[in-house]
């Protein structure tokens, strides 16, 4: 089976990322990457270079929805940031609000079989679950898809980083043929796996960060240096959530962490591709606000066993 699939709000492509992987463990499924959307300069850099959409749109608020291709398979990060505790001004009138009219839009005229939508965990919540109960009110329309929705961590699913999202699955109803379920924990990775060993910069600790250091663990590994009042009392274990503030710090090896380590921590692959014109400290923010690979597929998984895809 070929899966036509499309992105929006696409960032650096985990959907896509956790697409290959499934296709190199079921031989009997392919994709077709029909699009993607994206309006920061940096992420479509990114996509240029380690994937290949038909169609790239750079605005989905200016597309017309009547010429965008049918796809079986929808994904989209929309943003995070109007949901966010970090947000202070949280108010209908954020126009980050309405990029959800226009994923909503994908799934009601496109009818995808399938959909997974990705966000904080904080939407559930966030004014009295006025926002989460319009959208799967919205979700609902016309009875077409059964909808699941779970707060999932990355850690709980291999990845040794503590990130807490929301995932909304969407099953159109005439296509499921099994139920769907949400994948069991399994075990974490060992985080010392994660560093890279052979990156041997080092980085001088700021003397605004001194004391946080004399507060952590010994054997800590990841710290995140933007939060100076942590304790981090299980970093030996796993890493804190990657963000947009790319402040993570490798302890053992004394040094900002790395592309890669950032990028493993995400679950992409280390063929994943750095852009000549994405500085690193860009790349990193774009990694911060990206879904982590390994959930997405695990969640694509049980969603395609459900259709009787695999």
């Amino acid at each position: 089976m070929i899966i036509k699939v499309g992105t929006d709000c696409s960032g650096i492509e985990a959907p896509i990322e956790a697409l290959k992987c499934l296709c190199d463990k079921y031989k009997n499924i392919k994709y077709k990457h029909i699009f993607s959307s994206e309006k920061d300069k940096f992420a479509i850099r990114c996509i240029k270079e380690n994937n290949n959409p038909d169609i790239l749109y750079e605005d989905i608020q200016q597309r017309d929805i009547n010429i965008v291709p049918n796809i079986n398979l929808y994904c989209a990060g929309f943003p995070c940031q109007p949901y966010s505790r970090a947000n202070k001004y949280k108010s209908n009138k954020d126009p980050r609000l309405n990029l959800f009219k226009d994923v909503l839009k994908v799934i009601m005229n496109k009818i995808p079989e399938c959909f997974i939508l990705e966000n904080v965990k904080t939407l559930v919540t966030l004014n009295d679950g006025h926002y989460f109960n319009e959208m799967l009110s919205n979700l609902k329309k016309n009875n077409l898809y059964n909808i699941h929705y779970k707060v999932l961590n990355s850690k709980d699913y291999g990845i040794p980083q503590s990130r807490d999202r929301l995932y909304i699955i969407g099953i159109l109803k005439t296509k499921q043929k099994k139920d769907f379920t949400f994948p069991p924990k399994c075990k974490m990775h060992d985080i010392l796996s994660y560093v890279d060993i052979n990156n041997n910069n080092k980085d001088e600790i700021k003397e605004s960060n001194i004391e946080l250091f004399k507060n952590i663990p010994n054997d800590s590994v990841f710290i995140d240096v933007g939060f100076r009042k942590a304790k981090y009392p299980n970093s030996n274990k796993w890493a804190p959530c990657i963000t947009a503030q790319p402040n993570m710090w490798c302890v053992p090896k004394n040094r900002k962490a790395s592309i890669k380590e950032y990028l493993k921590l995400q679950g992409f692959p280390e063929t994943y591709k750095k852009p000549d014109n994405v500085s690193e400290h860009q790349l990193k923010i774009k990694i911060g606000n990206s879904m982590t690979v390994n959930v997405i597929e695990k969640l694509l998984e049980n969603i395609f066993i459900s259709l009787n895809w695999i």
